[in-house]
This record gives C-alpha cells, structure tokens and sequence, in this order.
C-alpha cells in the first residue's frame, strides 16, 4: 500500500518544483515536464488503463495551475499513458532503454500535440521548426536524463510492492 503513497508524493513534489525552483535553473524556456516522465513510467510499469488515467488526473491538475486552458494537458497526458501502457505490455520493463526511449518519444508527441491544440483552438503559436529545435528536442533531452533516475525508482518500488502483496497473501491462505 506504500507505493500508491509514494507516486502521489511524487507528483506533488514534481509540481512543486516545475512551478518555482526549476523555472530558475534552466535557460531559456525548454522546462523539464517531471510529471510527463511520471506519467509515461508509471503508464508503462502499470498497464495502459491506469497510466490514462493518471495521464488525466494530474494533466488536469497540471492544466489547473499551469495551463491557460482547460484540457490540453490532460488529453495529451492521458493518450501517452495510455500509449505508454500498451508499449509496457509488448517489452521489457527491466531494461531501462525502452522507457527512457519513450519518454524522449513521448515528449515530442506531447508537446507536439499541445502545439497542434493550441494553434487550432487558441490561434497563437510559435512555427513548427523553431519550436522543435528551441523547445521540443531540449525537453525531450530533459525528460531523457530525469527519466534515467525516475524509472528504475519507480520499477524497484513497484516491485517491491509486489513482492510484498505476495507474501502477505501467502500468509492469509496458511490460516
């Protein structure tokens, strides 16, 4: 029951620090997306259903204190996880390259559909080339290397977890 506790500790603290202390660290305006690497990670360790789900809840949250509008990371947030998920199912996830591959595969994506979003709906946007060579690929080089560190803590934690469920369900089924 721990890890359910540690992953929303997790997202609080990746909001925490997107929203003030990493603002100052990083040049230009490539911010690492913490929550994004979560999402995928935890999409690809949990299965596609529940990584849509919290693709959706803290995209939304995420729209909530950071967005300008409504709804744009929460949809993409929510596809990735759920793309994440069934990525999870076909490969390896003890290995470290096929998340740490995907997160820098979902970044563009993500970024690309909030690109394609906010074009359509909002009307401003800055050129596709300029973007991808300014902001895309540097966060994508972000998220890369902070999923290097995040991953296999949550892999291990997961596992612990479900070493943990098993015994204890072997313990009730001897009584």
């Amino acid at each position: 029951m721990i890890f359910p506790v540690i992953v929303a500790l997790c997202f609080v603290l990746s909001l925490l620090l997107e929203g003030s202390v990493l603002s100052f660290f990083i040049m230009e305006k490539a911010l690492p997306d913490i929550i994004l690497v979560l999402v995928v990670s935890l999409g690809f360790i949990l299965g596609e259903r529940k990584g849509a789900l919290l693709g959706l809840g803290f995209g939304f949250l995420q729209d909530v204190i950071f967005g300008s509008a409504l709804g744009f990371f929460a949809m993409a947030k929510m596809l990735l996880g759920y793309g994440a998920g069934l990525l999870g199912r076909e490969l390896y996830q003890d290995q470290l390259a096929a998340p740490v591959l995907l997160v820098f595969a979902g970044t563009l994506t993500h970024e690309l559909i909030l690109h394609l979003l906010v074009n359509q709906f909002i009307g401003v946007g800055l050129p596709v080339e300029w973007s991808l060579s300014r902001l895309f690929i540097p966060k994508a080089l972000y998220n890369m290397i902070i999923s290097l560190f995040i991953y296999p803590l949550l892999y291990r934690l997961y596992c612990k977890q479900q070493e943990i469920s098993l015994k204890s369900g072997a313990r009730r089924r001897r009584y």
